[in-house]
């Protein structure tokens, strides 16, 4: 009963520390002229969105250290990259991908403003949630070590392959069926929407060509965070890989729920649902692939991984 109530109370000073340091980094680079792009509707939604984010953020993040199987500042480093990449960096890159969005922000708010941005956050609060949540050393009868992705040179190389063509398969499937078939959204980035799934994948052949690479090319900084989450997880295999999902498709999808001043709020609501559901699900299936293990028989195989 005392670990729980210590719990709570750790939780509340950590989701307090995540307010704070939002509020810091968010300061240093928002300019003036992007609150006026906000309606004082919008503003308000904000206010209300702001400590929601904040508490669903906190606890992915302190769920990830407290079920780490690493402690100190191995766990500090790892859970700074985990938070950072994934809350900042692939998002950057998204935007940058899509000028119909990107080039009504102010000059230097998307780079390298969110860059900073990013890092004002992620590092200090990641370093103080281990101190916080006392995982700063490991106690007795624990150990960092474990057999789980333990994998020659050549599956790590196969695997690593699949996990991003499985992104692009994610990522474009989940875009047209979830978001670009959505009345509207085609129009405000330019496009159109040709009818049929091949019938896109058509159109951005031959319109955007490097959404392909570019997509597979993310699809490999994912599955290094998948990695990690996976290797650091000191639970079943099972719930790593709910981890993996959960915390690809939070981290990055949590911030959608504040109103957005550079899209329509459909095309926000539409990119809302595609992100939670393609990066939960791409974190599910991109675990079992890492997991599953080739020289053994599925249901062995099965058994062992996910017992």
């Amino acid at each position: 009963m005392i670990d729980i109530f210590l719990t709570m109370v750790r939780l509340i000073v950590l989701l307090i520390l995540y307010v704070v340091l939002f509020t810091l980094s968010s300061r240093v680079n928002n300019p003036p002229q992007l609150r006026q792009l906000f309606t004082p509707e919008q503003l308000n939604q904000a206010l209300l969105a702001l400590p929601i984010v904040c508490l669903i953020m906190t606890l992915v993040l302190a769920y990830l250290a407290l079920r780490s199987r690493w402690h100190g500042w191995k766990l500090a480093g790892a859970l700074s990259l985990i938070f950072y990449v994934i809350y900042t960096f692939l998002g950057c890159i998204e935007l940058l991908a899509f000028p119909a969005v990107s080039r009504q922000m102010p000059p230097g708010y998307l780079t390298p403003g969110l860059l900073i941005q990013g890092l004002i956050l992620a590092v200090p609060f990641s370093l103080l949630a281990v101190w916080i949540l006392g995982k700063t050393r490991k106690t007795d009868g624990e150990s960092e070590t474990d057999q789980r992705l333990q994998l020659p040179r050549s599956e790590w190389i196969w695997k690593l392959a699949c996990a991003g063509v499985l992104y692009v398969i994610v990522y474009f499937t989940f875009g047209y069926f979830v978001a670009w078939r959505t009345p509207g959204l085609p129009e405000f980035y330019g496009g159109s929407d040709p009818g049929t799934f091949l019938g896109q994948l058509g159109n951005v052949m031959r319109d955007t060509p490097w959404l392909y690479p570019l997509a597979f090319f993310r699809g490999l900084i994912w599955a290094g965070m998948g990695c990690i989450i996976i290797r650091m997880h000191k639970g079943k295999a099972w719930e790593a890989a709910l981890a993996t999902g959960i915390s690809f498709s939070v981290l990055m999808s949590a911030t959608l729920l504040f109103p957005n001043p550079f899209m329509p709020a459909f095309v926000a609501h539409a990119h809302t649902i595609e992100l939670v559901s393609s990066n939960f699900v791409y974190g599910i299936l991109f675990s079992a692939l890492m997991m599953w293990q080739p020289g053994e028989s599925a249901r062995s195989s099965m058994a062992r991984q996910w017992k």
